[in-house]
């Protein structure tokens, strides 16, 4: 169909490319600890900044893959090489990285399956969906291991399918298979996407058992890469996936970070998928499994969905690695619901009512768009770039009165941290007192997580200048019945001794 020729989504893949490139520079940070954690701060132990005694538990236990620490290794010593030093430039670079990755794994997705959307409205919101849905723009900028390993998967079974009908060579095979290896070295999880697509291809596909070995050979081998790379990283040979599975699921040890109920899921997609639209990601998953038993697409969702299901520890980024196949996914839907057996609902969507509806959810996606691109991921990292920015030149000292902003877990974000910077927790006025009498310090910084400045606080011989706050000036204009007393709003104050 012309629609997909190049000519006519150019416009459209610059126009999202855009839109990423704007989301990495703005969305610093992390979406959940581990994407930092884990990742940045294990690269900053090869870097030589950090000891072991600065990284969580799971390093002792060498249960985490290190792919993805050796790649922002990489990332950062280039960096380095050409003079950039800033860590959160560096974590852009990540981001758009990622996003690049992403991509690809959108494109060869639109290519591959393109002659399966036979409706030219269907394949409209195919390209809409790939390129502009919201969350799905927010996930491909992380530098996550659910976002890699999602979007490896999902380059590898596009070109799984493109070739399958083209034909499939050895050099093919064995190279999906590495693409799919690697997609499982990043995300352990990940392997049941490619253990449903395995038996869907012995049982379903009816694949000869001589390509199925090959494909599987690639998989063994970017396994045992990972190894070198792990022993690379931990200094001794390990097999961090078994780490994973015996410390996890056979110790149980996933359950120590909380238990859910069953439907955990179906209320968080509801909730966070912004209802009603959300009900879509629910309502078409059940009528395609139950409808179309025998697509690959069921039989690799099914062991993926039903293991996380199951399991008690629950977490909707979880399901992350699955953002890149859901615009397919709906289209298909959509077009099973558009045959004869299904008549009513198909004249419904076609309706003017549903219209209307659609209208909304190009409104509303539009201003979640809008809101991904500009504001951070998480508001302490951008606390810690202001701090670098106007303060990793000059010796000084951040005091607080609460919790240490940098201590997000039981060990401290130092990739952020300029070394320079030196924090100190104080708890009264004669504290504070002392540390601007005593200042040994270029410049003292103190911090509140409040709006404004506690009373306790106050004193005639220390001047407050107010100079970082996360939240935008304006809205202070619309403070009513005081509600910004009552939100936490990180702000900071450089403090000074008053002269007489």
């Amino acid at each position: 169909m012309k629609i997909l020729d190049f000519k006519n989504i150019k416009w459209l893949l610059l126009i999202t490319f855009i839109l990423h490139l704007i989301t990495s520079i703005n969305s610093v940070g992390f979406h959940h600890l581990d994407e930092h954690y884990q990742i940045l701060e294990f690269a900053n132990y090869k870097l030589g900044n950090n000891q072991p005694s600065d990284l969580p538990w799971e390093f002792e236990a060498k249960l985490r893959p290190a792919v993805q620490p050796a790649i922002a290794f990489l990332i950062i010593k280039f960096s380095q090489s050409i003079g950039i030093t800033d860590p959160f430039t560096q974590a852009i670079f990540l981001r758009i990285l990622s996003f690049l990755l992403s991509l690809l794994s959108v494109c060869l997705l639109l290519y591959a399956f393109k002659e399966e959307i036979k409706s030219k409205t269907l394949l409209k919101w195919f390209l809409y969906l790939s390129f502009f849905l919201w969350f799905a723009v927010y996930s491909h900028v992380r530098f996550s291991s659910e976002g890699w390993s999602g979007s490896l998967f999902f380059i590898g079974f596009a070109l799984f399918y493109y070739f399958k009908h083209k034909g499939l060579s050895n050099f093919n095979l064995i190279s999906i298979g590495i693409i799919f290896g690697f997609a499982f070295i990043f995300r352990y999880q990940v392997g049941l996407l490619v253990f449903g697509l395995i038996l869907w291809l012995l049982f379903i596909d009816r694949m000869k058992f001589k390509n199925l070995i090959i494909l599987t050979t690639g998989i063994i081998a970017a396994i045992l890469i990972g190894v070198f790379i792990d022993k690379w990283f931990y200094g001794s040979w390990t097999f961090s996936a078994w780490n994973y599975f015996q410390f996890n699921i056979l110790q149980g040890r996933v359950s120590n970070f909380g238990v859910h109920t069953w439907h955990f899921y179906i209320t968080e997609i509801f909730i966070k998928g912004v209802p009603p639209f959300s009900l879509f990601l629910i309502v078409l998953p059940i009528f395609w499994f139950v409808y179309k038993p025998k697509s690959s697409l069921t039989w690799m969702f099914i062991p993926f969905l039903l293991i996380h299901f199951l399991i008690g520890h629950k977490e909707l980024r979880f399901l992350f690695p699955l953002i890149n196949i859901i615009p397919l996914f709906i289209v298909l839907a959509l077009q099973e619901l558009e045959k004869k057996k299904f008549k009513k609902i198909g004249l419904y969507l076609q309706g003017k009512k549903f219209r209307w509806f659609i209208y909304l959810f190009l409104i509303v996606n539009s201003i979640y768009l809008i809101n991904i691109c500009f504001r951070p991921a998480d508001y302490y990292v951008s606390l810690y770039q202001f701090i670098y920015k106007n303060y990793k030149d000059v010796k000084t000292e951040l005091i607080f009165s609460n919790e240490d902003p940098y201590l997000r877990a039981p060990e401290p974000a130092n990739f952020y941290k300029s070394k320079n910077l030196l924090t100190k927790i104080i708890l009264n006025t004669d504290s504070l007192q002392y540390v601007v009498t005593e200042n040994k310090f270029d410049k003292i910084l103190f911090m509140t997580d409040t709006f404004l400045l506690d009373n306790k606080y106050k004193t005639g011989s220390v001047e407050f200048k107010k100079v970082y706050s996360n939240l935008p000036k304006w809205v202070e204009n619309f403070n009513y019945n005081h509600w910004l007393e009552r939100t936490r709003i990180f702000t900071l104050y450089e403090i000074s001794k008053i002269q007489k």
